[in-house]
């Protein structure tokens, strides 16, 4: 190989890599805790992972999501359906209707279309990183959206001491540390939804 053969080689992987990391860092996380209320725990909460500095994150690990947008509540109703779950008329209603609008730039909307005819990857409970993880949809190992409801688990089987109003006592790198250990049972590049069943 010649010097500029390698040199063209080199400066095409690099580029490969910055379209990848560019391509992650184009989408939000958004997903959905379903907790016990009899412990406490919120029934139903909604989370965007906008970064810390946005104005509607206020600095916290899971901002609770005000209202869902472009396409966000109809991913997420794909998932649940996945997971066995029903949450069309909570989704529509909760916490306000959703909207076709997308106020998250530079960040992309969910891309739904990719997953309309993706047959889901399949585990079992046991096998999750997390707690009560029930189903992610991820693009090329980017998480898009989850589910996450840890009713019917106990503080020991989630590793906690105390009940929390979301179900688990995680923080946001613990949170998506998991969700890349998720990410290795699905394919690197295009669209995969991952079921946990119980």
């Amino acid at each position: 190989m010649t010097i500029k053969a390698f040199i063209i080689v080199v400066l095409v992987a690099a580029s490969s890599a910055r379209g990848q990391a560019t391509s992650a860092q184009a989408y939000v996380t958004t997903g959905l805790f379903i907790g016990a209320i009899e412990e406490g725990a919120r029934i139903f909460t909604p989370a965007r992972l906008l970064p810390f500095d946005h104005p509607e994150a206020l600095g916290h690990q899971f901002p609770t999501v005000l209202q869902l947008h472009r396409d966000e509540d109809r991913l997420l109703l794909l998932l649940g359906k996945h997971a066995g779950l029903r949450l069309s008329a909570t989704l529509q209603r909760y916490p306000t209707q959703p909207d076709t609008l997308w106020p998250y730039a530079p960040f992309q909307p969910p891309p739904l279309a990719s997953f309309q005819s993706v047959t889901p990857i399949t585990r079992r409970a046991a096998d999750a990183p997390l707690s009560g993880l029930r189903a992610v949809a991820f693009l090329d190992r980017f998480p898009l959206a989850f589910i996450v409801d840890t009713r019917g688990l106990t503080l020991t089987e989630r590793q906690m001491q105390q009940a929390t109003t979301m179900g688990l006592d995680v923080t946001r790198a613990q949170f998506i540390a998991a969700l890349r250990d998720a990410a290795r049972a699905v394919p690197a590049v295009g669209p995969a939804i991952l079921v946990y069943q119980r």
